[in-house]
């Protein structure tokens, strides 16, 4: 073999080796590594371990009063407010923000009368009294000479402030509560809501119902009043031969909810319906069938009966069955519509069990308010259970597009914390906005945490590299390591001749010698 050869092969070796632990290594470890976008652990934790330590909520109050000039009032009562919510706690702080009222500043606002701010207005009576009012967010408070005298005045307007008018502030924010509001009876809170409207027959004759003019003469209304918060979509159906098996109660004379929810199998009408919303609500309008119950149910005393299904909707049980051809008009419908509405309420948290909605405008306004900081604190808590799991699991897989969510997530929270603070910025469309924007929030961290790839994969163990790679990579790695180390140890022709004939003559002059 030439000495050229000889080098040439020996470069090519070496050439094997370079493209083997320069090219094939970074190659298998880019292969085998999973990627994990750098996450704001530590940010996260701080928002964790001090929640909502950046929010100070500042809710604009004007005052208006058209009987006397008052012009240091707003002062007073700002002292007397503040003086109040000090006697509690404050998980979160808030506070009003007393300002005198200007008509050409509300006007300019898009809003031609004020009503996007709370306003409370001052009128002279020959008692001390408030009321709040049923649809717009205004105070009146009447007051009379004496306590103007007595400097009264100021601190009966903060206590109805902070004790009525922002009742579920001063519970909520200030109490034990501190957003932890529990309602066996609420669905949890959805900026989108579908609405079922079942109309149930234990009898195959055909019926029609007036549901759509019902629904827009009396539901459009409160969908539209609860739109700032909710966005409902609706669907009707009817469903023959089936009564939700409640002929089996029909010897009881009374009748209770716990007594329904073991005869009545509601999953069925949760089948029927499919919708892409994450909450749902219902309405069933149930009929018995004439021959298992021709007399009608025992235990419904008039019409009908409406029970409340916690978390579900309401379940109206008429006592008679249909006759044939039957059509259920507009009169039949509008009671049931109008307590349907006003259960509504208690079924989307707006009200307690026993609790009247004298106010709804005011508490919708309220309830906005809570809704955004829970949703920023269901978001951090979403957030801070992501980094705990990728914590737990150093292997996993976190994509960029994670990284992307948790970032924007973050920022989105910074400009939601700007405008409770602002209280310039206290109006409808304000709070519509922090609204939406928290809702993007909720959604945003959630998709962080339930990304699809992180879902698939939940780990990576290091034992996979070995599983998957080891039969590949041991025979190539074998061959190519033995077979460098033979083609150092190879020696060109030329010298294995020359040392050969060496050997051959001492062994010759070791023969003579002998």
């Amino acid at each position: 073999m030439y000495p050229t050869t000889f080098k040439l092969r020996k470069l090519i070796g070496v050439c094997f080796l370079a493209l083997y632990l320069l090219l094939g290594v970074p190659l298998w470890y880019k292969l085998t590594t999973t990627y994990r976008a750098p996450l704001p652990i530590e940010y996260i934790q701080a928002l964790h371990d001090d929640r909502l330590h950046d929010i100070h909520m500042v809710i604009p109050v004007y005052l208006k009063c058209d009987s006397y000039k008052f012009p240091d009032l707003h002062k007073a009562v700002q002292v007397q407010v503040n003086s109040l919510l000090d006697t509690k706690d404050q998980g979160i702080p808030w506070s009003l923000q007393l300002m005198p009222y200007d008509a050409e500043k509300l006007q300019d606002s898009n809003n031609l009368n004020g009503s996007d701010y709370h306003v409370v207005n001052l009128v002279l009576d020959e008692a001390v009294g408030f009321s709040l009012a049923y649809d717009t967010k205004e105070t009146t408070v009447f007051f009379d000479d004496p306590s103007i005298i007595t400097n009264d005045l100021p601190f009966f307007i903060a206590q109805t402030l902070v004790e009525h008018a922002f009742e579920l502030e001063w519970s909520v924010l200030s109490g034990d509560e501190r957003l932890e509001v529990t309602n066996s009876m609420a669905i949890s809170y959805r900026p989108n809501i579908h609405l079922s409207i079942s109309l149930l027959t234990g009898d195959g004759y055909p019926v029609s119902w007036e549901i759509d003019s019902t629904l827009k003469k009396y539901f459009s209304p409160l969908r539209k009043f609860l739109s700032p918060l909710v966005n409902f979509t609706v669907d009707t159906g009817i469903l023959y031969y089936n009564d939700l098996n409640l002929h089996t109660l029909n010897n009881r004379q009374n009748v209770t909810w716990k007594d329904l929810s073991h005869a009545v199998d509601l999953s069925e009408l949760l089948s029927m319906n499919y919708f892409s919303e994450a909450a749902s609500l219902n309405l069933a309008i149930v009929f018995p069938s004439e021959q298992n119950s021709k007399d009608g149910f025992n235990f419904i005393n008039d019409n009908w009966y409406s029970f409340l299904v916690p978390q579900w909707g309401m379940l109206t049980i008429n006592k008679y069955p249909l006759k044939q051809n039957s059509s259920l008009t507009e009169n039949y419908l509008t009671p049931i519509m109008y307590q349907f509405a006003t259960d509504i309420f208690q079924l989307l948290g707006l009200k307690k069990d026993s609790q009247e909605l004298t106010s709804p405008c005011i508490t919708i306004d309220s309830f906005r308010r809570i809704t955004i900081l829970q949703n920023i604190h269901k978001a951090e808590e979403t957030l801070w259970s992501l980094v705990k799991l990728t914590q737990s699991f150093q292997t996993m897989s976190i994509p960029e597009e994670v990284l992307g969510n948790v970032t924007e997530a973050l920022d989105l929270r910074l400009q939601i914390i700007d405008m409770l603070n602002d209280p310039l910025q206290g109006g409808d469309e304000s709070w519509n906005r922090a609204l939406i924007l928290s809702n993007k929030l909720v959604e945003l961290s959630e998709a962080a945490f339930f990304h699809g790839e992180m879902v698939q994969q939940n780990f990576f163990p290091q034992e996979h590299k070995l599983a998957v790679y080891l039969p590949l990579l041991g025979p190539i790695t074998v061959v190519t390591f033995f077979g460098f180390i033979r083609l150092i140890k190879e020696k060109p022709d030329g010298k294995k001749r020359h040392s050969n004939g060496s050997e051959k003559s001492s062994e010759i002059e070791g023969k003579k010698s002998n």
